[in-house]
């Protein structure tokens, strides 16, 4: 049982890794903005780590117990842990670069020195320290660190999302909300999975599907929930508001409707704005997805940015 669980939280945890890179690509070309950027290489370095150390471990430990002492297993498990760590330290300073672009912060080079000199000596260092002086295990400092790093990070990513103003944000201050909320849930959940294992399979199988969740959930979120309006700036997109407009056949009134999309806002908005009724928004809204071949506000949105 417990192989087969294993096996279909593994193919899972590819098809979380795939799609939100292919996810977060897709943004970059459609956008043209840096953040996605930095989110896709969040994803890189957070779902190598899930692989190399986290599923390493399991792989290695499967078909090498039988022959392996495990005091040897351990080392080398051990061993795996501290050098995938890098790529988990990468994964949070990308993740705070991230949401201090998302909120117009400043990210330059004297900020990225000191999040990177905290990241790789004073993380690093505290660790050496304690297995020298406490004789802790390494397996045991690697998770407690995982707890309060992952606490840590995630709080100071929610913090400057929730604290933006609100005119200088990127993307609307309820999807920065909404953001904020979700990667701390999942963290709470995955923080305390983490905090009962105790070389428990099945817990440890709940604790990998929640990492890749947390991994997965923000380039999903971007691609099919955000309203991404405010990234078709005027200019150059609005040429392709009208290039989109006259490819589909998209009449007068149908146009006013897709800029207004275009700003966020909602259909009872757009029906006060344009002294129509809401009826007739959703109306003219079919027609534009049935001409354009869109079934969301999104895929609309994103096709426009595109020219396509």
């Amino acid at each position: 049982m417990v192989y087969y669980l294993s096996a279909i939280l593994f193919v899972l945890s590819l098809g979380i890794t795939a799609g939100g890179i292919l996810i977060s690509s897709h943004l970059i070309k459609s956008y043209k903005a840096d953040f996605f950027s930095t989110l896709l290489f969040f994803q890189v370095f957070w779902f190598t780590y899930g692989f190399y150390a986290i599923w390493g471990q399991i792989i290695i430990i499967a078909f090498t117990e039988s022959f392996i002492e495990p005091e040897h297993l351990a080392r080398i498990s051990n061993i795996s842990l501290f050098l995938g760590a890098p790529f988990l330290l990468f994964a949070w300073f990308m993740l705070i670069k991230l949401a201090r672009e998302l909120s117009s912060r400043n990210t330059g080079g004297s900020f990225i020195a000191l999040l990177l000199s905290l990241n790789f000596l004073f993380i690093p260092g505290s660790g050496y320290m304690l297995n020298l002086l406490t004789g802790i295990k390494a397996v045991i400092l690697v998770k407690y660190g995982f707890i309060f790093f992952s606490f840590i990070y995630t709080l100071s990513g929610a913090y400057a999302l929730l604290t933006v103003d609100r005119d200088r944000s990127r993307i609307r201050y309820h999807d920065m909300k909404s953001i904020s909320l979700g990667l701390l849930l999942i963290m709470f959940l995955q923080n305390i999975v983490l905090f009962f294992y105790n070389k428990n399979i099945y817990i440890a199988l709940v604790f990998i599907f929640l990492y890749f969740v947390y991994g997965g959930f923000m380039p999903v979120y971007f691609r099919y929930k955000a309203d991404l309006s405010k990234l078709l700036m005027t200019g150059e997109n609005n040429m392709s508001v009208e290039h989109f407009c006259e490819k589909y056949e998209i009449s007068k009134r149908e146009k006013e409707v897709i800029h207004e999309i275009c700003s966020g806002l909602s259909n009872q908005q757009i029906a006060d704005r344009l002294f129509i009724s809401l009826q007739t928004v959703k109306d003219h809204t079919h027609r534009i997805y049935v001409k354009t071949d869109c079934t969301s506000r999104a895929q609309l949105i994103s096709r426009i940015s595109e020219g396509t």
